[in-house]
């Protein structure tokens, strides 16, 4: 037989220690004391029935929905194909004084007027 891993050994004790922990969780409801008379109580209302059962699923989708689109809306506005570029020109890894360091270089009208990503050329 071969040498056993250490990284093996620690997930074998991982399993071997969480799986009975997990049955007895499930096993919860069944091993609860009762009170003997079999008895469940008193029943919930109508409108503890429909907060349960409507509301807090409700309540979750509207908070899982806020956590995702909240931080976009804050942003503001971001360019979107079509239209004006409102932002100013940056260029990166270029010489720091502009196209005025670059010899014999200099920007054409048509520059600006579109092509790349958009496709149009």
């Amino acid at each position: 037989m071969g040498r056993v891993s250490q990284r093996s050994l620690l997930r074998a004790a991982a399993v071997a220690v969480s799986v009975p922990i997990t049955l007895l969780a499930l096993a919860a409801p069944a091993l609860a004391s009762t009170s003997g008379s079999g008895d469940a109580g008193p029943g919930l209302t109508v409108l503890q029935t429909v907060g349960i059962f409507v509301g807090i699923p409700v309540g979750l989708f509207v908070l899982i929905w806020l956590l995702v689109y909240a931080p976009s809306m804050v942003k503001g506005p971001r360019y979107r194909p079509g239209l004006t570029w409102w932002a100013a020109a940056r260029w990166f890894n270029g010489p720091p004084q502009g196209l005025s360091g670059v010899s014999g270089v200099a920007p054409g009208p048509d520059t600006t007027k579109g092509g790349g990503a958009s496709a149009r050329w």
